[in-house]
């Protein structure tokens, strides 16, 4: 794909990488088939885009991962997803030095609870089962701004990312939580 857009634009200056799919499961329930789907996806998929756009990308080349708030807060049954998330943050942080002596910068996005099909349908599962709630009343009291995001918010943080007023920051992982606490 990347060697297609490359052909039709001369080049590449951007790659905004979304990849992702949703994984809740009991510890003793992951299989290796779970793990390498979610990881193939969420992170080797990433990866590897990278790889490929970088062989179309010069100086002042941008490159946005999507990694997620489940990185950094602890959610029931949610280790394998979260993990693969979070090794995409390390992707970005380590390929920084590499890719900046080439001029490019390579940073990542973790948003929090956003309005999407994917949380519609997972919405529920994110809520401990201890605890006698749904989930908007969790996302209104457990974020600081007691909502969650609307997927253009999510879009601006990676169209600052991209832009020249994001020239000095690489490697970086943006939380775009809305405060979760």
């Amino acid at each position: 794909m990347t060697d297609e857009a490359a052909d039709a634009l001369g080049g590449l200056d951007i790659l905004a990488s979304n990849a992702g799919i949703e994984h809740f499961g009991k510890l003793e329930a992951v299989t290796p088939a779970d793990f390498d789907r979610v990881f193939a996806i969420n992170a080797r998929g990433q990866f590897f885009a990278v790889q490929n756009a970088v062989r179309h990308m010069g100086e002042g080349g941008r490159i946005v991962l999507t990694s997620s708030g489940s990185a950094h807060k602890a959610v029931f049954h949610h280790a394998l997803y979260a993990s693969s998330k979070a090794a995409v943050e390390c992707i970005a942080l380590n390929l920084s030095p590499e890719l900046g002596r080439r001029g490019i910068n390579i940073n990542a996005i973790a948003p929090g609870g956003t309005v999407t099909d994917m949380s519609d349908h997972a919405a529920s599962q994110y809520v401990h089962p201890d605890i006698d709630s749904d989930f908007r009343t969790v996302i209104r009291t457990a974020s600081s701004l007691g909502r969650m995001a609307q997927p253009a918010e999510i879009a601006a943080v990676v169209s600052f990312l991209v832009s020249d007023d994001a020239s000095f920051i690489t490697g970086r992982t943006i939380q775009a939580d809305g405060g979760w606490f």
